[in-house]
């Protein structure tokens, strides 16, 4: 019985673990890159809030030379349809 329900649980990482890197591909940036933009995000949030919709992502994409298209297809994918949206949703290390 143990051996099933250690067949399971290898199977559901796997699942986990596939999920996880399709969320990646679709963001099309790396974990530092991520970090980078969740910063910049905030930062301008704090300092002139959200007007729903995604221009702090874009000013990050832009200097950061990454292509925005890609990029805002995989955010709001991910749920991010606007700057706060993309703080609150948008991380696949931070999915269970």
């Amino acid at each position: 019985m143990s051996s099933e329900r250690e067949r399971r649980r290898i199977l559901r990482d796997a699942y986990k673990a596939e999920r996880k890197r399709d969320e990646w591909n679709l963001l099309g940036i790396d974990r530092e890159q991520l970090d980078d933009l969740l910063d910049h995000v905030e930062e301008r949030l704090a300092e002139t809030g959200c007007d729903h919709t995604l221009r702090h992502s874009r000013s990050w994409a832009d200097s950061s030379s990454v292509a925005w298209s890609e990029l805002e297809a995989g955010l709001l994918a991910d749920g991010g349809g606007c700057d706060c949206e993309v703080l609150a949703n948008v991380d696949p290390d931070e999915r269970v």
